[in-house]
């Protein structure tokens, strides 16, 4: 058994679509019989994302860097009570930052860098694994590796950082390569949650090719799903969908027609779209609070982003789920997506539009929705073996 060093510039107990992979495979590390530690920053519990349900059980965890409140640096500028010319450079100064930053308000954590890589030389680690996102992780991964070369190092990534098509950093895509392979470089072995995503990466990264993989984000666990047996048919999509990155317009304009099943939307957005009698519309709630909604559904909505050919964790997340998950396909890599996923005979492809939307939601009426047979290859035990195998 190895023992395992893991950075996570987010705390464990955020409940992210990120989080929720982290923690998947750090766990089935912990339950295969490695030793792990992981460094992770002190939490904000005022934070819409934390959440005292979430945690890591088996390891030490090494907390680093201060508490910070939720958007404290616009907030204190925008809030001066004093309209002097320093309150005012320093909303702009904060503005100017957010156009450029590539690493977002984690990158406060880089000097903590050092003290983790005391730490982990100390206690003698043979592997060290940074997640993504964000990626601060793997800049101090970086550090570590390069003062502790023995050590061998591996990069789990959630979002690539020059081909991310909803990034919306001002930083040119050149100078975002030039960062992309400084992290890179160091590395092991590097892994993508995305087949199509690797592909491109390799296309990219023609030099460090040789070490990039493919490996899925991590099914959660159902335990004693049961269909439900009586009421409306009723649909469910759990999940952001900001209009930078995903259309949830047509899936919306399909419920105000569709009278006879019910809609549940829950997630942060900015769109603001309105409730109706068949239709309801929720902020994000907690982890408790969604899996009582997910028993009241008896569809899954899977939404593809705009662009790209990254998935949305939440394709993996469910598909460990007895409910048929309907998924709406967007982008360019839509058919390839479908392609992929077809094989496991767990989902219901429908482009994203009204009227296929519609179709697919009355199908469901006259002919009843199909149970589905769980995934194993999303088993996080499967992935997280073979993001430690030597081969």
């Amino acid at each position: 058994m190895s023992r395992i060093a893991i950075i996570l510039s987010l705390p464990a107990e955020y409940n992210t679509s990120s989080m929720l992979r982290c923690r998947a495979i750090i766990q089935s590390l912990i339950s295969l019989g490695h030793t792990v530690k992981c460094y992770m920053p002190n939490p904000d519990k005022e934070s819409k994302y934390y959440s005292t349900a979430e945690t890591i059980n088996g390891c030490e965890v090494f907390r680093y860097g201060r508490v910070i409140k939720s958007g404290s640096y616009a907030e204190e500028a925008l809030s001066a009570q004093r309209k002097s010319i320093k309150s005012v450079l320093k909303v702009i100064a904060y503005r100017v930052f957010k156009k450029l930053d590539v690493f977002g308000a984690t990158l406060l954590y880089l000097p903590e860098k050092k003290k983790i890589c005391e730490d982990i030389k100390k206690d003698a680690f043979d592997i060290l694994i940074s997640f993504s996102d964000p990626m601060t992780a793997h800049m101090i991964g970086k550090y570590c590796k390069r003062h502790n070369r023995s050590i061998r190092y591996i990069q789990q990534w959630g979002d690539p950082l020059a081909s991310d098509t909803i990034s919306k950093t001002a930083q040119p895509v050149w100078f975002r390569k030039i960062v992309e392979q400084s992290l890179l470089k160091p590395a092991d072995r590097v892994c993508y949650v995305s087949p199509f995503t690797k592909e491109e990466q390799q296309r990219i990264f023609k030099g460090q090719a040789s070490k990039m993989i493919f490996l899925p984000t991590p099914s959660l666990e159902y335990e004693d799903e049961k269909t439900r047996t009586s009421g409306r048919l009723c649909l469910g999509y759990f999940g952001s969908y900001n209009s930078v990155a995903r259309n949830l317009v047509p899936f919306y304009q399909a419920a105000l027609e569709v009278k006879e099943a019910d809609f549940l939307i829950i997630g942060d957005s900015d769109l603001d779209l309105s409730p109706a009698d068949n239709i309801k519309i929720i902020q994000r709630v907690s982890h408790d609070e969604l899996s009582r909604y997910m028993g009241e559904i008896d569809v899954i909505v899977c939404l593809m982003n705009i662009k790209g050919n990254q998935i949305p964790g939440k394709v993996y997340h469910d598909a460990s789920s007895i409910k048929d998950i309907l998924f709406l396909k967007d982008g360019e890599y839509g058919d390839d997506i479908e392609r992929f996923f077809s094989k496991y005979d767990h989902y219901t492809f429908v482009n994203n539009k009204k009227e296929d939307i519609i179709k697919a939601v009355n199908s469901y009426l006259n002919n009843g929705v199909p149970v589905r047979v769980p995934v194993s290859d999303f088993r996080a035990e499967n992935i997280a073996r073979t993001l430690i195998s030597e081969k």
